[in-house]
């Protein structure tokens, strides 16, 4: 545009002539806000706190002592850094069981160390009822933390149990909203004692009424869920996670990713597993694997819109515990209960004559062996039933050695169990064994003998395997799940009657149907022994003072080699 001489001055000419040249400055135009938010969130940390496994007190790479750590590196790049937990937390290690049995007079040791990390919130998990009411929500009061669940109920009511939600203002302004979900399966596994006084709804359900409250009411900028269930998940050949909708609705997190408007982020619990990050319909999920073992670390940057702060970016990683040394704060803050916890374990029971000692776990799932008979043998004592089942639970479980103490077995024994008589037909016995039989893959009769790739991924399930005692089976592994029972009778040879009916012991979450043992749901009680299994076994060993180790070889495994 040619400049006009004859209108301006020689001055005014220049200027003009200049700003006509150059790109308008944006010195004076306003810049968005934009900020940081980083969720550091642990899960199913079962009581532990120090990093050490218990059975032999061999050091470990678990425990909120080195959490603590983790969290002290992660909050000096942002000290404004929240901490959150998805649940099952005060039971699970030998602390928390001789807190919760033999001295609960003082704080809950997890809530003392947690207090001590400034966590903001808490989601609660299926095993906090484990050790009753009192126990619970005397931990609960302890907490300078809520303890969020929105599915859970005062029963007969619509009135959330504890809170359903927590609004954090960080201080540039951004409302970061914490949902607390439980999985709603609770009922099936817990105590019915434990939790009579509540109601469990679907979690979907739940987050659909509250996440629209928190958005709209709270004005929350961003949704966080602390969920105590899973991703349902398959890995591809290259390791990778394919997320799957959940089937019984155990572990919901794919449905609360694509059903429920409004969630960012989904801080995942209970299925025990790593996962570093997935994204399900654009919503982030991490888990933290269990026992402290991870940290899970959720980074977000956001930008301020017509006065809105929105989400510009998001990623999670996961922090190992194997990587860093205990905080030396939290093991003096834990010394006196560690130290009454030591002594209780070391007492002496009583003498073991044989061998109940596992060395090889996946044999003592082939094999009648002493340890499991033993176990049975006191179920059926102490209930008067005269059929028995129980699981070796998982791959840490120890045996009985020669002289036995009380860690051996806390370690054998290894869940707060109680016990219920129930009254089935034999038809539910022969289906709860096929049941039992899936755990193993399907053989052409000369291979080994392996484990069902389901027991084993997502999650670890080595406790949904029973072995019985007051019959004899036979499980062919060579046929088709279903048809793997091919000889089922009583002790004397006689086959059993599908329709008669039969007394069975079994611990309270086999009983209530849990595992996939639906047979047994809603089956009429006939005993309900409320002492946990773990102490009816001491008691049992203190009293006989020498248990002779004995097998009878009731049940054995054929269609595949098993030597």
């Amino acid at each position: 545009m040619p400049c006009k001489k004859k209108v301006f001055n020689v001055f005014a000419t220049t200027f003009l002539c200049s700003a006509l040249l150059l790109p308008i400055s944006p010195v004076n135009a306003k810049q968005p806000k934009t900020a940081h938010l980083t969720i550091m969130s642990t899960s199913d940390l079962h009581g532990n706190i120090m990093p050490i496994q218990y059975t032999d007190n061999k050091p470990a790479d678990v425990g909120l002592a080195k959490i603590s750590t983790l969290v002290k590196q992660v909050r000096k790049r942002n000290p404004e850094a929240l901490l959150l937990d998805s649940g099952d937390t005060i039971q699970g290690s030998p602390l928390e069981y001789y807190h919760a049995r033999v001295d609960n007079k003082p704080i809950d040791p997890m809530m003392l160390t947690m207090n001590y990390l400034k966590y903001d919130a808490m989601a609660i998990g299926n095993h906090e009822y484990n050790y009753g009411r009192q126990v619970m929500e005397k931990a609960k009061n302890e907490a300078r933390f809520p303890w969020l669940s929105a599915n859970t109920l005062k029963k007969g009511t619509d009135q959330v149990y504890t809170k359903p939600y927590k609004i954090i203002k960080m201080k540039n302004g951004i409302r970061v909203g914490v949902l607390g979900l439980t999985t709603q399966k609770v009922p099936i596994w817990e105590n019915p004692e434990h939790i009579k006084h509540l109601d469990f709804i679907d979690v979907v359900k739940a987050a659909k009424k509250w996440v629209p409250i928190m958005k709209k009411k709270e004005k929350a900028d961003v949704i966080f869920v602390s969920y105590h269930g899973g991703l349902e998940h398959k890995k591809d050949e290259k390791g990778n996670i394919i997320p799957l909708p959940e089937t019984d609705g155990e572990n919901q997190v794919y449905q609360l990713a694509t059903q429920v408007p409004g969630i960012d982020v989904i801080l995942a619990g209970h299925m025990h597993v790593p996962i570093k990050e997935v994204r399900v319909n654009g919503v982030l999920i991490t888990e933290p694997n269990k026992w402290g073992s991870h940290l899970s670390v959720v980074d977000m940057d956001l930008i301020k819109v017509k006065g809105r702060w929105i989400v510009t970016h998001k990623k999670a990683d996961l922090l190992e515990s194997a990587n860093v040394e205990p905080d030396p704060v939290v093991l003096k803050l834990v010394k006196s209960y560690e130290d009454a916890t030591q002594k209780y374990l070391d007492q002496p029971v009583g003498k073991i004559t044989g061998d109940m000692v596992v060395k090889d776990h996946h044999y003592f799932r082939t094999h009648d062996n002493a340890l499991i008979q033993f176990i049975n043998k006191v179920q059926m004592e102490v209930s008067g039933a005269k059929i028995s089942s129980t699981s070796l639970f998982d791959n840490n479980v120890t045996g009985l050695p020669e002289n036995v103490t009380t860690r051996h077995i806390l370690s054998t024994y290894i869940y707060p169990n109680t016990l219920k008589v129930i009254k089935v037909k034999g038809k539910d016995i022969k289906d709860a064994l096929e049941q039992t039989a899936t755990y193993f893959k399907q053989n052409d009769g000369t291979q080994p003998v392996e484990v069902n790739p389901k027991f084993i991924t997502p999650k670890v399930q080595h406790y949904n395997y029973d072995m019985w005692e007051g019959i004899r089976y036979t499980i062919d592994v060579s046929k088709p799940e279903g048809q793997r029972i091919v000889e089922l009778t009583d002790m004397d040879g006689k086959p059993l009657e599908m329709d008669k009916e039969y007394e069975i012991v079994l611990n309270n979450y086999r009983a209530g149907g849990g595992g996939n043992y639906t047979m047994f749901a809603g089956k009429p009680v006939v005993k309900d022994i409320n002492i946990e299994v773990s102490e009816l076994i001491t008691n049992y060993i203190r009293e006989k003072q020498n248990i002779q180790a004995e097998v009878d070889h009731n049940w054995r495994i054929i269609g595949g080699k098993v030597d």
